[in-house]
């Protein structure tokens, strides 16, 4: 029979170690991503429709920055939360790679492993959005 190791995680407090917050580091990344690119869309599109009114301040360049940079934010925190749960529950022994996979120990260990991955691809995504607003105008006439 398989001993059980306690598990690391469970000495934080009770919010860190729920599924609500596996769950916000698994979606953190592709809800920013999607609420960033839906945003922009919808303001970018009313700009260039209503030439008139794209003097607002909610069409201005300046504020795709601002929606890049909380998208940026929000996932770069979930993905560092990832990071921390998945080191606060990785196992110092050498060679002992079936951690991720075990069942009921590693639970939190292999979603923190999704989340980082999860959370890397989608970072990048929202960097390369940031990237193609400040070199391309939302509205050219």
């Amino acid at each position: 029979m398989k001993e059980s190791r306690p598990d690391p995680i469970r000495r934080s407090p009770a919010f860190f170690n729920s599924s609500v917050f596996l769950a916000f580091i698994l979606a953190a990344g592709p809800l920013a991503w999607s609420l960033d690119l839906l945003v922009k869309f919808v303001l970018a599109s009313n700009a260039c429709e209503n030439p008139s009114r794209a003097n607002e301040w909610i069409f201005d360049p300046s504020s795709f920055t601002i929606i890049d940079i909380v998208a940026i934010a929000v996932t770069a925190l979930a993905t560092w939360q990832a990071y921390q749960t998945w080191n606060a529950t990785t196992t110092r022994q050498p060679g002992h790679f079936h951690t991720v996979t075990e069942v009921g120990e590693g639970r939190q260990h292999f979603l923190a492993l999704w989340g980082m991955m999860i959370g890397a691809m989608f970072l990048s995504a929202i960097v390369f959005s940031f990237i193609v607003n400040l070199a391309i105008p939302p509205c050219t006439s």
